[in-house]
């Protein structure tokens, strides 16, 4: 097999509107750098034979941006687009590359593409004789399972002050897997290229009153892992959609150090115990269609209400979202409701082990589903990856109500045809993978 891994600087120069929570104003200054990080893995050096994984500590990429870069890096590089993947961290405390709760920081998504372009492009360039191999172990205190069941009914997102006596317990369990591929240089030298690692969680430990740029947990653990492991650390996200840090607790620096920490010293362990080999590389990708959300004349007549209030105009929150931005999206919503969504998958093997994509926040009881029937040894769901879809809740949780099924974007049919799509792609590269010799 064949391998590179490089790392690229991305921290804006100047202030910028960020993303993942309803901020008042641009940024303020920075807090710590952020990056994207590229790991291309290859049978041989033809390029339609080569996968290109791309981190980015930001919260989410639209899918038109996406589709835009993967477009234009393949026709410089001869890689297949639907071999490059583009995935969000989904970092609270980044740039606003879509605008989902505030304006879109246009000017450098412009600036960032360019960049992106060329940091595939070397990383694709600089491919060498590797070997690598994976590891799995768990994390259990990052990630909490943040849909909480009050005593009257009503579900409490874990973030909302309210009076423990009240609370019956959570919804629902996390998935605390973290899967680590660690890749080294063939040779005696054994130099490491690159430490990825892959875990569930919500990266919003600095809240929406913070106006630094940061990484959050997942660029610190990053950080600390690149010290002690060499090479190139990227962290990818999972089906991360119904956990959450614990919103009530040390959401300041401390938090930041404790959380990317334990995190950290997750990974470490795992990488150390890997024995890498030259293992075969396979993958394939594919597109399905999942209906939209269908807005109700009854949520449409409420929403209109809260806009005649409102103006239109959305206020700022630490955390979660009011109604002044729900009736705004009911109201967008209605307009596509009869428009299909497209969902892009790719899935990429290396050896006995998998990932696959997916463009947008999966409940993490549908990655745990598709990982339970995935044909491969280890499965690792890549969430927010080449576009963004939203939340998409259990049908369950649809009718549980709360934050993630108020803010959806798709049909409650969307969580039975993810797992059969994804379980059909991961069936298909498992074959590749075994013609290969895996």
């Amino acid at each position: 097999m064949l391998a590179c891994a490089k790392r690229l600087d991305i921290t804006p120069t100047g202030p910028v509107w960020m993303d993942g929570m309803i901020r008042a104003h641009p940024s303020t200054g920075v807090h710590d750098p952020i990056y994207a990080k590229a790991l291309a893995l290859a049978n041989s050096s033809r390029p339609e034979e080569c996968f290109v994984l791309v981190s980015m500590d930001v919260c989410v990429l639209r899918t038109e941006d996406a589709s835009d870069i993967r477009r234009t890096a393949a026709r410089a590089t001869g890689i297949p687009a639907g071999n490059i993947i583009l995935a969000a961290t989904h970092n609270h405390s980044g740039p606003a590359l879509a605008g989902i709760l505030t304006p879109t920081a246009d000017a450098y998504l412009e600036e960032l593409k360019p960049c992106v372009l060329d940091l595939i492009a070397q990383t694709a360039g600089g491919l060498a004789p590797a070997t690598a191999g994976w590891a799995a172990g768990a994390e259990k205190t990052i990630s909490h399972y943040r849909r909480l069941m009050a005593d009257d009914g009503h579900v409490v997102m874990n973030w909302e002050p309210y009076a423990p006596e009240h609370i019956i317990g959570p919804l629902g369990k996390i998935d605390p897997e973290v899967l680590a591929l660690r890749v080294t240089a063939a040779g005696a030298a054994a130099q490491p290229i690159a430490l990825l690692f892959n875990h569930a969680g919500h990266p919003n430990v600095l809240s929406g009153d913070n106006y630094l740029i940061s990484g959050d947990y997942p660029g610190l653990a990053e950080k600390m892992l690149q010290e002690k492991c060499g090479g190139v650390a990227l962290f990818l996200n999972g089906a991360q959609g119904s956990v959450d840090i614990d919103g009530l607790k040390d959401r300041d620096d401390s938090g930041l150090q404790r959380v990317a920490r334990a995190l950290a010293d997750t990974v470490r362990p795992l990488a150390d115990q890997i024995r890498p080999a030259d293992l075969p590389i396979a993958g394939a990708n594919h597109t399905f269609n999942v209906p939209a959300r269908k807005i109700t004349d009854e949520e449409l007549v409420w929403a209109d209400g809260i806009l005649k209030e409102t103006g239109g105009a959305i206020q700022a929150m630490a955390d979660g979202v009011g109604d002044d931005y729900k009736a705004r999206l009911y109201t967008s919503l209605r307009q596509i409701q009869d428009q299909d969504v497209a969902i892009e998958q790719t899935c990429v093997a290396v050896g006995d082990a998998a990932l696959i994509t997916f463009p947008g926040e999966l409940f993490t009881e549908i990655g745990m589903r598709i990982k339970a029937q995935s044909p491969f040894r280890h499965t690792g769901i890549v969430g927010l990856a080449n576009g963004y879809t939203g939340y998409i809740p259990t049908a369950k949780a649809i009718l549980e109500g709360g934050y993630e099924p108020d803010t959806r974007r798709l049909d409650a049919a969307a969580e039975d045809l993810i797992v059969e799509h994804s379980l059909k792609l991961l069936k298909r590269v498992r074959q590749l993978n075994s013609a290969s010799g895996s």
